[in-house]
């Protein structure tokens, strides 16, 4: 797992780098441009013309030496020094002052004429206003500049100016980078939407933030990469098909099979030893039809007899694919909720029945994991999309730590909170928005939790392995037209490592 933080967390780990383990700022400062360079080298020419904008703060600063770096190996870069002179930090100052002294060329006004290659450096971190005049108009003239030739481009200092590094929301107005070079940690609003896109290709740095840093500073935000698969469930030679769990999904209803079959298949395909769907009988053919390997039970036969042993049986329960809102399906949830005891997975009709009977949270309280999309959220919080999309990770976070769930927060950058941690998705491709996604990750953290990953674990290596399916699909089948079907099998493929 690699740390996200936010712009405060970076800026405890950085103060008491610079103030408590005496590292001087200006050593990190060196490290950063240093790194900024090399980063650059792999793309741009010599002969490229490069202006870098800095600020009065830090960012500016590293902008500066990044500037003189380059020159002193042959490149032509100048720098523009939009800041208020009496506003420069103390290593600002420093860094102008040693540019001047090496021979930088400085300009005293914005002229981008022959340019091929912007350093962005007028402001970092810290920024939490909407950006002013005249920042905001030099802002828009870069990105006017940038986008009338494809060979220019856009390298920002640490965050793009005017993104905020929590959110991943535009301050006003942003400055669009085609490459962005982070240091130490990944910002939230690098992965966060449309920050995203803002920051362009984005490459973290290590510029020596001790560890000790981040122990005495801990960050609430992680994300995951390849490596992290080995943290899925251990499957042994020696076990059976009641080792790997045994998954009740209450999916379907007349004329919807799909969302009980893509929910049941995946669990399959994730290892689930048993899957049992249960579904109204007008699905029951379909179903055997489709995915004989599964048990199926259908409403129409139960009695409480069997409704207490197929409860009593489940060690992790679907809840709500496909199910419909009417009131006998209520009735039937809220049984279930009443009567069982192993983890539940609430998705979909079941998220829309939930918002109209708040009164089942305290059954839901420290056994579920809840996956709304941001329709669904707005239904549960009373909150407008609007509201929601501006900060994902403190909708996630309050609302998982008010109802005591794990809260899957579903968009184009999915974040996971048990009320205390986040996890920020990095996986997945527009090819996922298509009907059964949804259905298909319910399935796969359905069988996390059934195979003994903590709640936690199962909401957000499902998050993972669900985008990394996505991806897989992509590649091979691409992502116009992508349907289920092709995630699960994108999913065959991530899963197909060696043990």
């Amino acid at each position: 797992m690699k740390t996200v933080v936010t712009g405060r967390e970076m800026k405890a780990i950085d103060t008491y780098t610079i103030q408590t383990l005496g590292i001087p700022s200006l050593v990190l400062m060196e490290r950063a441009a240093l790194s900024m360079v090399c980063r650059m080298k792999e793309k741009i020419h010599k002969s490229d013309k490069i202006l870098c904008l800095c600020g009065a703060g830090n960012n500016g600063g590293d902008a500066v030496a990044v500037a003189r770096i380059l020159f002193g190996q042959g490149y032509p870069a100048a720098v523009y020094m939009a800041g208020d002179p009496e506003k420069w930090t103390e290593e600002t100052k420093k860094q102008i002052q040693i540019a001047r002294n090496v021979g930088v060329s400085e300009y005293n006004e914005l002229d981008l004429t022959h340019v091929r290659v912007v350093v962005d450096g007028l402001f970092g971190i810290g920024l939490s206003k909407n950006v002013r005049e005249p920042f905001h108009t030099l802002i828009e003239a870069v990105n006017e500049w940038r986008a009338k030739k494809p060979e220019r481009s856009v390298w920002a200092v640490d965050v793009p100016s005017g993104l905020s590094s929590d959110t991943g929301q535009a301050l006003g107005c942003a400055l669009r980078a085609d490459y962005t070079v982070t240091f130490g940690y990944m910002k939230r609003g690098m992965i966060l939407y449309p920050g995203r896109e803002i920051a362009g290709k984005c490459y973290v740095e290590d510029i020596g933030f001790p560890e000790k840093s981040l122990a005495v500073h801990p960050a609430a935000g992680f994300t995951c990469d390849v490596q992290d698969f080995e943290q899925l469930p251990e499957r042994k030679n020696d076990s059976n098909k009641g080792t790997y769990g045994k998954i009740l999904i209450i999916a379907g209803s007349k004329n919807m099979s799909g969302a009980a079959y893509f929910s049941g298949r995946v669990a399959y395909s994730t290892g689930a030893g048993l899957v049992r769907i249960l579904t109204p009988e007008a699905n029951r053919v379909i179903l055997q039809s489709q995915l004989p390997q599964a048990m199926i039970s259908v409403w129409e036969e139960m009695d409480e007899s069997q409704w207490t042993d197929i409860l009593s049986w489940a060690d992790a329960l679907v809840i709500g694919p496909g199910v419909g809102t009417q009131t006998v399906m209520a009735e039937r949830l809220r049984k279930a909720l009443t009567e069982s005891r192993c983890p539940v997975i609430m998705d979909a009709d079941g998220l829309n029945l939930l918002a109209q009977h708040e009164e089942w949270y305290p059954m839901l309280a420290g056994r579920a994991v809840l996956t709304p999309h941001m329709g669904e959220m707005s239904r549960l919080t009373g909150k407008s999309i609007g509201e929601l999309k501006a900060d994902r990770a403190e909708a996630a976070a309050d609302f998982a730590e008010k109802h005591g769930v794990i809260c899957v927060l579903k968009d184009s950058s999915t974040v996971v909170s048990d009320g205390k941690k986040l996890y920020f998705n990095q996986t997945g491709n527009h090819g996922m928005s298509t009907g059964g996604s949804g259905d298909v990750l319910a399935g796969i953290i359905g069988a996390l939790a059934g195979a003994g990953a903590t709640l936690f674990e199962a909401a957000y290596m499902g998050v993972f392995l669900h985008g990394s399916a996505g991806d897989a699909a992509a590649n091979r089948f691409g992502a116009r037209g992508m349907t289920s079907v092709e995630i699960i099998e994108g999913l065959w493929e991530v899963l197909k490592r060696p043990d």
